[in-house]
């Protein structure tokens, strides 16, 4: 079973928009686990942060911290 069915979200989650704030290996899975599950996600990365093209590449919307902490309703700190 893939990790994405596995994985039991709480109903707050769903409606609301998730800021992923950095981009490692875990938040970059959580990411996309939350984005299978029909969730909005945004991805906050630093403008210089050299993972904001590959998460760009990734499918996410890409902001700024500052942008990405206004913009959601939920920020999870990876």
């Amino acid at each position: 079973m893939p990790l994405a069915e596995q994985l039991v979200l709480p109903n707050d989650f769903y409606g609301k928009s998730i800021a992923i704030l950095g981009y490692s290996k875990e938040g970059r899975e959580f990411a996309k686990m939350l984005r299978e599950h029909e969730i909005s996600v945004v991805i906050g990365l630093r403008p210089i942060d050299d993972l904001w093209t590959e998460a760009e590449r990734d499918g996410f919307h890409v902001k700024n911290l500052w942008d990405a902490v206004e913009s959601a309703d939920i920020i999870q700190v990876w």
